[in-house]
């Protein structure tokens, strides 16, 4: 069984974010994990969740934060997930522990890697990341061990900022050298994004273009957003393009689970319903219904809605600013 939404979008893929804290401070940073300290679910109750959610028909399941390799347990976390035999099983970090970790994070199960790398400069890296220039050096480490560590997919995430428009190219290079895929992120207006968004922001609709010149159109990514995939220099590259993009949002088929027990319809969103004590008391019925309450409450942030009286239609931006704290 797989869930539905009122515009026609399945329930496909739970992220799920185990923590709040992050060793880095990025300009331009969404807050995922809320930034702040809050509690925390253990290892076994986000087996408990996986359940739930495979019940509704959800097989893929993506590990963020906050930073989640900040998490000592960051590897029974995804022992417990991988025993549940997932279709897909992946995690996002900023690749400063990856080195420590790569190995043995392979060895629980997890299957692909999304790590953070928006610049191949140390001075600009430390700048976007609000960190040093040595730090830079060490992702590159972590990059290098998981590659060593056999993980069948590593794919980069580059936000990419009028800071690092001008490094496309390198980091397509670069991807190439390794036998990495590229994803380019749009800058979003949510969180630290919302300050300077104006001044910051670059229209991905550009890189697109230059992408069509440069490489060969694949098509869009259909179980996740309608992403436009490309193929230049041998790397498959994603492109993210989601601000006042409607297209964008009627692919979305993810919903998130926030570290502190909430379910969350999209990150341009606030919580919708709490689930922590079905979860710490383990009420399975109780947290699959409230899959599917918060199933029912996905809309698209940006979407096309038909002006009464008129033949033409207007885009529709529900924003909700998250609140930062």
């Amino acid at each position: 069984m797989v869930l539905i939404d009122r515009y026609g979008r399945p329930l496909l893929k739970l992220r799920i974010v185990v923590n709040s804290e992050c060793n880095f401070n990025c300009f331009f940073c969404h807050f995922e994990g809320q930034g702040r300290h809050v509690p925390t679910l253990t290892p076994d109750d986000i087996g408990f969740v996986a359940d739930a959610a495979m019940k509704i028909g959800i097989m893929d399941f993506k590990l963020t934060g906050g930073e989640p390799l900040l998490r000592r347990d960051i590897v029974e976390i995804v022992k417990v997930l991988s025993l549940r035999r997932p279709k897909d099983l992946s995690l996002t970090t900023n690749g400063f522990l990856l080195g420590e970790l790569a190995y043995r994070l392979r060895e629980a199960g997890l299957m692909r890697l999304n790590v953070s790398l928006h610049s191949l400069k140390p001075e600009r890296y430390a700048y976007i990341t609000g960190t040093s220039p040595s730090v830079f050096h060490r992702v590159m480490d972590g990059l290098l061990k998981a590659k060593d560590a056999g993980f069948s997919a590593i794919k980069l995430n580059m936000v990419v900022t009028k800071v690092n428009v001008d490094e496309v190219d390198d980091l397509i290079d670069f991807a190439a050298k390794h036998g990495f895929s590229l994803q380019l992120i749009e800058l979003m207006p949510v969180g630290y994004g919302e300050v300077g968004f104006e001044d910051n922001y670059v229209d991905l609709n550009t890189v697109v273009r230059h992408l069509a010149e440069r490489g060969r159109f694949l098509g869009n990514r259909v179980d996740l957003h309608n992403r436009p995939i490309f193929n230049v220099n041998g790397v498959k590259v994603e492109v993210v393009k989601n601000y006042m993009n409607p297209n964008f949002c009627a692919g979305c088929t993810t919903i998130r689970l926030t570290s502190d027990g909430w379910l969350k319809t999209c990150l341009y969103k606030p919580p919708s319903i709490r689930v922590w004590d079905l979860i710490k008391n383990r009420d399975l019925e109780g947290l699959v219904k409230a899959f599917q309450k918060a199933n029912e409450l996905r809309e698209p942030n940006f979407k096309y809605d038909s002006v009464k009286g008129h033949g033409s239609r207007r885009l529709v931006n529900i924003r909700v600013r998250l609140r930062v704290g």
